[in-house]
């Protein structure tokens, strides 16, 4: 069984252990979700940055081309970083093999769109990250 927390920035961590951290935040939830933190292997858990990645500038078609998070990295809401790789497969496939005989064209072709689409799936993913981020409790 994996678990995942998103927990805000200010949050607490310091000197608490990840786990230490997820439970601080579920006091009162199911005691069976509770109780799935507390076994939870510690050397396999750990407190992680959610970082995006935004493309910049495009660069000159090649022969070697990005996709998914390799491009676009996206925070772990909805699912788009799993989302946005497979369309740029598929996109990535039709541009090769759908009309152009031009390879750099096709490749041109699948990173104009891709570019676009790309960073539309990074930024909604940061609009969508509140509502997954529990707030924190007052003092």
């Amino acid at each position: 069984m994996r678990w995942a927390m998103i927990l805000p920035p200010d949050g607490p961590a310091g000197t608490l252990s990840p786990r230490e951290s997820v439970l601080s935040r579920i006091e009162g939830w199911h005691p069976d979700l509770r109780a799935l933190v507390e076994q939870s292997d510690p050397d396999n858990s750990t407190l992680l940055s959610i970082r995006v990645v935004e493309p910049g500038e495009r660069w000159a078609p090649g022969p070697v081309t990005l996709l998914g998070d390799a491009i676009h990295a996206t925070s772990p809401t909805g699912g788009n970083g799993a989302n946005t790789a497979l369309r740029d497969a598929d996109l990535l496939r039709r541009c090769l093999t759908e009309g152009r005989r031009d390879f750099l064209g096709a490749v041109g072709d699948y990173e104009r769109q891709m570019f676009e689409y790309g960073a539309e799936a990074v930024r909604h993913s940061l609009d969508a990250l509140p509502a997954y981020v529990p707030r924190a409790e007052p003092a």
